[in-house]
């Protein structure tokens, strides 16, 4: 898939529904795992600020735009992402298209519960969808890995943060075949109930991120590494 380079990550250049489609194609027939990493602002800046992390990154099959700053980001360089493509969503058009091929699926992160929550109400959405497992984010690490890989998902999604999320798949991606592993952030928390997504309003006008501010105050350190982001992207140019 074409690619395009912002601050030294190689983005690509699709949309949601392509993405999916191509995803799903490769996997039936690709004995590697495939990794995906679902990228924000946030996410570009830790790279700069994290060599090991930002190899993980560049080393992964794919990197999508999840935040709207990588496309305004885009748009500045002159090479304009197609479309911005989040990883909440992602999640609930793979678990989806399971209703057709009935892919194996294991849930990995958050607190105590909210991965086991998170399962129950993705069967409540798509009944039949196969999950095989769930793990939180506070057991050992390598045991999870060793679990996940005897149940033999097709789609791991990582709910443990960045740069953890990354560095799990990097080290662990050996120990899995025709595996999808995506982290997906705070996606299971949203999933399992515990977290309220943004109203419609607010994703429309790709507003996501004020919303996630002003009902999660704590958060402002996170967002100021927008403009921080966009800055450095002027910089660039």
């Amino acid at each position: 898939m074409k690619k395009i380079n912002i601050l030294g990550i190689p983005f690509v250049d699709t949309t949601k529904k392509e993405f999916v489609s191509h995803v799903l194609t490769l996997a039936t027939s690709n004995k590697e795992p495939i990794s995906i990493v679902t990228a924000n602002p946030e996410i570009v800046m830790l790279t700069k600020e994290n060599a090991q992390y930002e190899q993980y990154v560049q080393r992964s099959t794919y990197v999508v735009a999840d935040g709207i700053g990588v496309v305004i980001g885009s748009k500045i360089l002159g090479t304009p992402l197609r479309e911005r493509i989040p990883g909440y969503e992602l999640v609930h058009a793979f678990m989806k298209n399971a209703d057709v091929n009935k892919n194996r699926f294991f849930f990995y992160g958050g607190k105590p519960g909210i991965a086991e929550a998170a399962a129950k109400k993705a069967i409540a959405l798509y009944p039949h969808i196969n999950i095989v497992g769930t793990a939180d984010g506070y057991g050992d690490r390598d045991a999870v890995a060793t679990q996940a890989a005897s149940l033999k998902p097709d789609f791991i999604f990582i709910a443990t943060g960045a740069p953890k999320q990354e560095e799990w798949i990097a080290n662990h991606r050996h120990q899995f075949e025709h595996c999808v592993m995506m982290g997906v952030g705070g996606s299971l928390d949203v999933l399992s109930g515990n977290v309220r997504r943004a109203p419609q309003l607010f994703i429309k006008l790709n507003l996501e991120w004020f919303y996630r501010l002003i009902t999660q105050p704590t958060r402002i350190k996170r967002i100021m590494k927008i403009p921080l982001f966009l800055l450095k992207v002027f910089k660039s140019k």
